[in-house]
């Protein structure tokens, strides 16, 4: 398989169909990694799309071998800060969506509890901060090293596993006190 690196160099040198197997090699983890980190689908495909520009707009700066996928998550991640950081960046409210249940779905039952994980984790991850959700994204979702995590982020990488520390710390309190606030509204009223 052809490298990112070769690949990005070729396309500097004109090759239009290496850029193309870049962008279909990276759309769906970059949208992923925005996704979680913004919490918002439309903003988080915008961004992907504002990525690609940017890279086309700054290929001269890259330098090959430079490895290119902590490159292209730098991109990224300075414009997702600059989305927070702007004067128009605007809180956004996450809104767990139930999704229609699907034929291939055998247990009513089963989905709904699947839905469920899902949206608790989505409430929980909310609660943290954008540049917590970032480390956990790149780190977990992204599968990246500390290393590459604290290239893009421009963080020592003892940062990188403070934050990382840090957010699954309070990604898993948040997690166990909505545990315990389901737990305790199920089974009627109590009396003590």
């Amino acid at each position: 398989m052809v490298t990112d690196e070769d690949l990005f160099r070729a396309w500097q040198h004109g090759d239009t169909g290496a850029l193309e197997t870049l962008v279909q090699r990276y759309h769906a983890p970059l949208l992923a990694h925005l996704y979680r980190v913004l919490t918002d689908t439309h903003l988080a495909e915008d961004l992907v799309q504002e990525t690609f520009l940017r890279l086309i707009r700054e290929a001269q700066s890259y330098q090959y071998p430079r490895p290119f996928r902590p490159w292209l998550y730098t991109i990224a991640h300075h414009l997702a800060s600059h989305y927070y950081t702007s004067a128009y960046a605007r809180r956004v409210e996450l809104r767990a969506q139930m999704p229609a249940i699907q034929a291939r779905d055998p247990d009513p039952a089963e989905w709904f509890e699947r839905w469920e994980r899902r949206h608790h984790l989505r409430k929980a991850l909310a609660h943290l901060s954008m540049e917590q959700r970032e480390v956990l994204s790149l780190r977990f979702g992204q599968e990246l090293s500390i290393q590459e995590t604290a290239a893009i982020l421009s963080i020592p990488p003892g940062t990188v596993k403070s934050r990382t520390f840090t957010a699954l710390r309070l990604l898993r309190a948040s997690l166990e006190g909505e545990a315990r606030d389901t737990g305790s509204t199920q089974g009627g009223p109590r009396h003590g």
